[in-house]
């Protein structure tokens, strides 16, 4: 059996530069292949549908067959008890979810970046493939953070996009001498969506997540109970 995930992120092919439509396809990927590990079903092949900006992707999900498995997966922006607003702000942008394909809708809380920073050992694992060094006094687990260490990811006050980008800046230095700025100072680390989600999600263990996020627990449980 065949279940589209239709999901907010990457670019849709046009006109972009090579790079990035590279980049928003290894997104796609590897969230396709991330979904089928914690789905771990043989019987059940995710194929995952990038579609840009959220507002996009509930429009092809909506417009998809009703013949088909189809499920949508977009950033909520806003914390797990709102979510009833997402819905609102959906419809007063125009587009109306029907009710019986709302409960198969399910929610980045509050963005994508989340389940990285639920599970730090993912970006640990990414900057030792990217060859990044610890800056000076960042010599720590990632997991005690200040900014994350005990707190409820999906309750932080700052998108979890940006907080991964501050955290990136703080700890991490490339090694290579190359990425030094013209003045000779190292550049700070910049993160970027399309350049550095896929290689954090490839280092993502679903068995821990699953444990960690409800969203992604109930997405597999709706999917397994497909008859």
């Amino acid at each position: 059996m065949v279940v589209n995930v239709y999901v907010e992120g990457g670019v849709i092919n046009g006109n972009v530069d090579a790079t990035t439509s590279n980049n928003s396809e290894a997104l796609r990927e590897e969230l396709n292949r991330f979904m089928q590990r914690a789905l771990n079903r043989n019987d059940i092949s995710i194929v995952v549908k990038k579609c840009a900006g959220y507002k996009e992707a509930a429009k092809q999900f909506i417009n998809a067959k009703d013949d088909e498995e189809n499920y949508l997966y977009v950033d909520l922006d806003r914390k797990p008890e709102l979510r009833d607003e997402w819905f609102k702000s959906l419809s007063d942008n125009g587009i109306e979810m029907p009710h019986h394909k709302a409960e198969h809708v399910s929610f980045w809380i509050q963005e994508m970046e989340a389940w990285f920073l639920k599970q730090p050992k993912a970006i640990e694992l990414w900057a030792d493939d990217e060859n990044l060094t610890r800056k000076p006094g960042q010599d720590y687990p990632l997991a005690n953070h200040p900014s994350i260490k005990d707190k409820d990811i999906e309750r932080l006050q700052q998108k979890a996009s940006s907080l991964l980008g501050i955290i990136l800046r703080q700890v991490f230095a490339p090694k290579e001498k190359t990425k030094k700025s013209a003045t000779g100072k190292v550049r700070d680390l910049k993160y970027g969506k399309l350049r550095h989600a896929p290689g954090i999600i490839a280092h993502l263990d679903p068995s821990e997540l699953l444990l960690k996020d409800n969203e992604l627990k109930h997405f597999c449980e709706k999917v397994k109970s497909i008859e």
